[in-house]
């Protein structure tokens, strides 16, 4: 209340505080998160079904130029039980070892996409704490600091009892980032680089052929290396920290990690084909003379040395999105960010490489996509999952042409080619589930939702209770101690909560004070961009007798062709309206 009292006194400057982060089209501010429900069956749409084909037809143009690359993608709604797309492309020249055709099934190494396994492995290993030390499971770790030549400092030697399980599985323990890419074991003469003659060789690598590192060269060399920031300064990527965590997965729950992993997760999602041990040669791709196909990568197995496919990573991600291995509150606080980077777009997560955009979808609304890259050798993977869209996308690819910056693009050319698709299919499920008009005679309330192209969510057309126009007034429910109002222009939209019982789905009222140009000029006044987005902080203000203004719950009737509301509960005016006029049916979409 003093919030909103304090920045009523101070208009035009309150209209800046009164959004989130990131503001969408016309500067409309909704929660983080979706903004409208998924649509349960994306791939019977027709603006889907001519996505995926635009999609399989940029894809062949981008990989015809390719003479010994594969590549496998494919995209899942978790609603549906084939994928999307499944596009595959055989090569001309393939290592005759392998697969002679690439689909769902063929194997490829995945890189770090393992150590989204080593995370959920760590998660699911019952005693396990992420805020707890590392020390609490593996005290071995502190006898590392005996190895320093040096003086024994913050500088030369990590403090392993200030480094948490959390800090590890996201990149933010500020321990070295490798033992096995130490450049001494390489058969290189670093002395003509400048380097001085080399006294102290690792000796293991386990990538190209060469010997893998053990769990004796760990304990034998990692105390050496120095640290590099403290822990939850800064985020540096790690190997070695997800060594560490299979250390506690065995520790605590007694058996080899490879097998909790086999039994927790594999076995769980239904993945047959994904393993720690390299498969037939027969299923996999395999690039021409490739030498990190039959490569063990030893103590890096956990972060990067898993070998799986398309329809494995599929039904993984799928798992994860429905809950199969974490409670639905786990699952989504395991989807969120941990800590910031230096660049705008990029956050990180345990392990996730969180990618952030507004310029996908039409409604401009700021989009979440939790991303894990791999890359070992010729092999580059991407897995990502978009909650608000309820999609798992897996990019496999290896060969001579490949690389990271590959799988980026074609990264991209998916989400931009099918995700505004996808929203249309949402918002066509939301107009025949919702839009409409809803009366009760008795009291003369009306209440009017309609689906616009003029911003996120659904449009509040009329919102009428006991006569009283809701809209008009809502500043007067914000200030109850101000009588003295501006005249402000008021926007209302309404956004899924989230929560549901049975038949019943609760939707919030996200408002927007002022026109666009009003805003963007409040905007232009502070230093941090989009800063009148502030949804967060001003819903579920008015309250009366216990029930939010703002809140409303929705029945719902199912059918062949989905949910329909039947009528809401407006909580806080406490009056419930029966939907009377609907819009059009999914079948006249």
């Amino acid at each position: 209340m003093q919030l909103t009292r304090h920045l009523l006194k101070a208009y035009p400057f309150f209209v800046v505080l009164f959004r989130d982060v990131l503001a969408a089209k016309n500067y409309h501010c909704p929660p983080l998160g979706p903004v409208l429900p998924a649509p349960t069956s994306p791939s019977s749409h027709p603006a889907v079904q001519s996505a995926v084909a635009a999609l399989k037809e940029g894809i062949d143009g981008l990989s015809v130029a390719f003479n010994g690359t594969a590549v496998s993608i494919g995209v899942q709604s978790i609603h549906e039980t084939a994928p999307l797309a499944d596009l595959h492309y055989t090569p001309p020249i393939l290592d005759p070892r392998g697969a002679s055709q690439i689909d769902a099934s063929t194997v490829y190494r995945v890189g770090s996409v393992s150590k989204v396994f080593a995370v959920l492995a760590t998660l699911k290993t019952h005693g396990v704490r992420m805020e707890d030390p590392v020390t609490k499971y593996v005290p071995r770790l502190r006898e590392l600091a005996k190895q320093q030549k040096s003086a024994t400092d913050r500088i030369t030697t990590v403090d392993w009892d200030d480094i948490t399980i959390q800090s590890l599985a996201s990149h933010m323990g500020g321990i070295g980032s490798d033992l096995v890419t130490d450049l001494a074991t390489f058969p290189v003469n670093w002395t003509q680089l400048g380097l001085p003659q080399a006294h102290d060789v690792l000796g293991c690598v386990g990538f190209n052929g060469m010997t893998p590192c053990n769990e004796t060269d760990f304990w034998d060399n990692f105390g050496k290396r120095n640290p590099v920031f403290a822990p939850y300064s800064s985020p540096l990527y790690s190997n070695t920290a997800f060594f560490i965590l299979s250390l506690i997965v065995e520790s605590v729950s007694g058996i080899p990690f490879n097998d909790f992993v086999q039994k927790n997760i594999f076995d769980v999602a239904g993945m047959s084909s994904s393993t720690y041990a390299k498969p037939d040669d027969k299923v996999g791709a395999i690039s021409l003379n490739d030498l990190n196909w039959n490569s063990s990568l030893g103590i890096e197995d956990p972060a990067g040395g898993l070998y799986s496919n398309t329809k494995d990573l599929l039904a993984f991600g799928t798992a994860i999105l429905t809950n199969k291995f974490l409670s639905p509150t786990q699952t989504r606080q395991w989807l969120k960010p941990v800590t910031f980077t230096s660049s705008w777009g990029y956050s990180i997560g345990a392990p996730w490489e969180i990618l952030r955009s507004d310029n996908v979808t039409s409604d401009k609304r700021l989009i979440d996509y939790y991303t894990k890259g791999g890359d070992v050798g010729s092999y580059h993977a991407n897995f990502v999952l978009i909650p608000d869209y309820d999609l798992v996308i897996s990019i496999l690819t290896t060969g001579p042409e490949a690389s990271s910056g590959v799988v980026q693009l074609l990264d991209s050319q998916i989400i931009t080619t099918l995700l505004p698709a996808i929203e249309t299919a949402g918002k066509d499920d939301a107009r025949a589930a919702f839009v409409g008009t809803y009366v009760d005679k008795d009291t003369n309330s009306t209440f009017t939702l309609d689906l616009d192209d003029e911003g996120p969510g659904l449009n509040i057309k009329e919102w009428t209770v006991r006569g009283t126009d809701v809209p008009s007034h809502w500043l007067n429910y914000l200030s109850a101690l101000v009588t003295s109002l501006p005249e402000v222009h008021i926007s209302m939209r309404l956004y899924p909560s989230g929560l549901t019982s049975g038949s019943r789905t609760a939707w919030r009222v996200a408002i927007d004070l002022g026109t666009p140009e009003q805003i963007a000029q409040a905007d232009g006044q502070l230093f941090w961009p989009q800063a009148s987005c502030l949804a967060w902080g001003l819903m579920d203000r008015s309250v009366y007798e216990f029930g939010a203004l703002d809140e409303m719950v929705f029945s719902l009737e199912e059918s062949e062709s989905g949910s329909t509301a039947t009528g809401v509960d407006l909580v806080g005016f406490q009056v419930t309206l029966q939907k009377t006029q609907h819009s059009i049916t999914r079948k006249e979409l």
